[in-house]
């Protein structure tokens, strides 16, 4: 067992010099604490797309829980939602959530643009500094997310409140913290969705939650509340971490930001070697429903996986040059967001959000650079910054 730690608080910067030790001496890694740490990119596709693996949130989140203890709150509202549903019961989730999702994305583009303009506007109006995070990368999706789903504008700073305090109590690193915080956070969001979903329903209302609330459904309300609550956290941070993620991956890449600026449709196909380069999500588990090889391993039943889809990215017997940023890079099926039946079923609307935000930053302002060191969250699951200082021309 090699004497290394994936998740040590000061990799947080760097991890993929650790993910490649990891890589290339032991692959296939047993925890000190039980669980198996997967860092080859077929080892982890392999995992995701397997059904006799499970996604089931009592076995990954509270394995040691007994029957008759009390249940996280968290937990319980992840244990209803789509996130950890498996087969066949997954599906019932997805498709109508999905579809209401794809028709309100056909309409985001126009609207993503006008809000990244007017954040711009109020970085100009401070100055010639920011902090892409706080003033850009933060406020742009929840916004866009908020609108989308139907959130009035008078409840959104509370729901945003009650949001990070859940994604808190979501990440195993800082969980043990910010768990009672959490479930209190989740009570609440319970609470605010069930009120405007019966809302909907005496009124029909705009938005997804609207669309979803009078539509008929195999769902129970309990289940439709888990899934719009999970869809708007883990939306607001996985779009979040992949814009400031993906600018400071231009920024530390001027050659490769110059080419987006001269040729935005650069990112159309682009965004998925920043998303393989660098995405937020770099981390996802599964439970063995039986025996199973995996890299020549026997894992047995019952055992947990942490599949490194940030280490399975940056492969080389993948990604030829895996280390280097390159937008023109064709064959790229990253994993950046999970694989299998449970492949993020929002990938297209991060990516819209996402490459709206790069390219009209760009075409807004003059030269831009950092300014100071970045900021990494302690998270990592989603690993994305705190706070990334930058300057630039008015």
């Amino acid at each position: 067992m090699i004497p290394i730690n994936p998740f040590d608080p000061r990799a947080r910067r760097d991890p993929y010099p650790v993910y490649q030790y990891m890589r290339t001496v032991e692959p296939v890694h047993r925890s000190p604490i039980g669980y198996w740490i997967l860092t080859r990119y077929e080892d982890c596709r392999a995992v995701l797309e397997d059904p006799r693996w499970s996604h089931d949130a009592d076995r990954i989140l509270e394995p040691g829980r007994g029957e008759s203890d009390p249940v996280d709150p968290t937990v319980r509202l992840l244990r209803a939602s789509i996130a950890f549903s498996d087969p066949p019961r997954h599906a019932l989730h997805r498709r109508p959530l999905e579809a209401a999702v794809k028709t309100s994305v056909k309409a985001s583009a126009p609207r993503i643009m006008t809000v990244a303009e007017s954040l711009i506007t109020l970085m100009r109006e401070k100055g010639s500094d920011a902090d892409l995070i706080h003033d850009y990368a933060t406020p742009l999706p929840f916004v866009v997310l908020s609108e989308l789903l139907g959130i009035p504008a008078a409840d959104r700073i509370q729901v945003q409140r009650w949001g990070r305090e859940l994604a808190s109590g979501l990440d195993p690193a800082i969980r043990a913290k910010g768990v009672v915080r959490a479930g209190a956070a989740a009570t609440a969001l319970v609470e605010y969705m069930l009120g405007r979903i019966e809302a909907s329903r005496r009124q029909p209302s705009a938005g997804v939650i609207g669309e979803l609330a009078g539509k008929p459904t195999k769902l129970t309300t309990w289940e439709l509340i888990a899934d719009l609550i999970v869809f708007l956290v883990t939306g607001i941070e996985t779009a979040s971490g992949l814009i400031g993620n993906a600018m400071l991956a231009l920024l530390g890449n001027p050659d490769e930001m110059e080419k987006v600026r001269r040729q935005p449709s650069l990112l159309d196909s682009g965004i998925d070697e920043l998303i393989r380069f660098d995405g937020p999500l770099h981390l996802t588990a599964r439970v063995a429903k039986e025996d199973i090889e995996v890299g020549g391993i026997r894992i047995a039943a019952g055992e947990q996986v942490l599949a490194l889809l940030a280490a399975a990215n940056r492969d080389p017997a993948r990604f030829t040059e895996p280390d280097r940023l390159d937008l023109a890079r064709k064959d790229n099926p990253h994993l950046g967001f999970g694989g299998g039946v449970h492949k993020c079923f929002a990938e297209p609307l991060a990516k819209l959000v996402c490459r709206g935000a790069i390219v009209t930053l760009l075409a807004s302002l003059g030269s831009i650079a950092l300014d100071g060191e970045p900021q990494w969250n302690d998270t990592v699951t989603l690993r994305g910054l705190k706070q990334l200082p930058v300057t630039f021309q008015r």
